[in-house]
């Protein structure tokens, strides 16, 4: 067999190598960039759930916090409320919610603590809200 052919074959591939020397690169910046991109994607959401998962700490606390205060309120009372706002409204997006009630003399204070769900792996995030206000008194003549 001649090897005039091979070689023919050959030295057109390396002509149309030379002509376009940037050949094979779009592969190689799709394998850098489409990973960079998706984990810049999850910080984002994951960034966002953080701060919605704030705003529903914040939420449950005042609601735990609005009936606490109240008029021959409890703490347990005001707990419960918490709770049962957490339930209602982020049952899946906060794991382990603890929500601690105070009622003293004067003041209350509320604080919920929860896990924030992770979309990155390995990472774990958490959110504690706190609302404090006066106890509601009676004021007779």
């Amino acid at each position: 067999m001649p090897l005039w052919p091979v070689t023919r074959t050959v030295r057109g591939r390396a002509r149309l190598v030379c002509r376009d020397p940037d050949r094979g690169f779009a592969t190689l910046e799709a394998v850098i960039v489409i990973p960079v991109a998706v984990v810049l994607t999850m910080l984002v959401i994951q960034y966002v759930m953080l701060w919605h998962a704030r705003n529903i700490a914040e939420a449950a606390a005042q609601n735990g916090l609005r009936v606490a205060r109240g008029y021959q309120a409890t703490g347990p009372q005001g707990q419960a409320s918490a709770s049962d706002y957490l339930r209602t409204v982020a049952a899946h997006m906060l794991d382990h919610p603890r929500v601690t009630a105070d009622r003293g003399a004067t003041t209350v204070i509320v604080t919920v603590h929860a896990t924030v769900i992770s979309v990155i792996p390995f990472g774990s995030f958490s959110v504690t809200e706190t609302a404090t206000g006066p106890v509601e008194k009676f004021a007779g003549r």
